[in-house]
């Protein structure tokens, strides 16, 4: 029972927590977010089986459908759909900037960071890309202020691989601890994660040393009480789409560790995907 409740929940993440397998399944979920005012990130992530010229041509297509559509929305690359190939990468940010919309890297495995940075190095512009940082990375504090010297916006996450180097590092008190080396950052700061007290302290700090920051949430999570804490602290918050075959973005282990993320499925399980949209329609509207 137990094990048909999880596969049941599995398959439930997969559909309810990503806006869809294609593109456009990806769009009609941004011009949904757009519509009621809400900025977005277009997350792709590519199966393994597909090649690195078909996900590139994915990213592409997501730059030029959002040239000039008069949205706040920026293309999110997981590098390794693209197996870091410099010439493809080169494609891309070609693209972002003749699309007028940002490249953001996401983080990935640890050991992928040093050919992240490679590609970083030699672009064109490093100052027109973004970076997502992890707290449960040691490595992410001297990461924070390379950022700052290239002037690279900079979504801070926990992350979801361990560290290789300190698994033990806490994932909270790091991403504090990256969070603090961007405080006085001249450039935005995402803060991505639904922990209202993670959230509010963060903020605290970054506007506190006059940093721009954002609320950057996950499709699918729990969007009242996080959207209702960045109301308070008076920034605002963009929505992570994500899209692709390849599932979502937590682990159904997640349900062990977080009885609240375990409820919000059980919902998903009665109710489907269009509970995420009730639950973002209501909340802004009380916003």
């Amino acid at each position: 029972m137990g094990s048909a409740w999880l596969d049941a929940a599995r398959r439930r993440r997969a559909s309810a927590y990503v806006a869809g397998p294609g593109l456009d399944d990806a769009l009609a979920a941004s011009r949904r977010l757009a519509a009621d005012g809400i900025p977005f990130t277009l997350g792709y992530s590519a199966p393994p089986e597909e090649s690195a010229r078909a996900a590139a041509d994915v990213h592409l297509g997501a730059f030029a459908a959002l040239a000039g559509d008069g949205t706040d929305g920026y293309v999110s690359v997981k590098l390794s759909g693209l197996h870091f190939d410099p010439a493809l990468f080169g494609e891309l940010e070609a693209a972002a900037a003749g699309s007028g919309r940002r490249m953001h890297l996401d983080a990935l495995a640890p050991e992928t960071v040093d050919q992240t940075w490679g590609l970083i190095e030699g672009a064109s512009d490093p100052a027109a890309l973004g970076l997502a940082l992890p707290g449960r990375w040691r490595r992410s504090v001297d990461d924070a202020r390379r950022a700052l010297d290239v002037g690279l916006v900079v979504r801070v996450v926990k992350g979801q691989w361990v560290d290789t180097v300190d698994a033990d590092v806490d994932p909270a008190a790091g991403f504090l601890a990256v969070v603090d080396a961007l405080a006085g950052s001249k450039n935005l700061v995402a803060v991505a994660t639904h922990d209202i007290a993670l959230l509010e302290e963060s903020v605290r700090r970054l506007t506190a040393a006059r940093t721009p920051c954002e609320a950057e949430l996950l499709l699918g999570l729990p969007f009242a009480a996080p959207a209702r804490a960045a109301r308070r602290l008076g920034i605002p918050i963009r929505l992570y789409v994500p899209y692709g075959k390849t599932g979502a973005a937590y682990g159904v282990g997640e349900l062990v560790r977080r009885p609240a993320t375990a409820w919000w499925l059980v919902q998903d399980l009665l109710l489907g995907k269009d509970k995420t949209w009730q639950s973002i329609r209501r909340s802004r509207a009380r916003l």
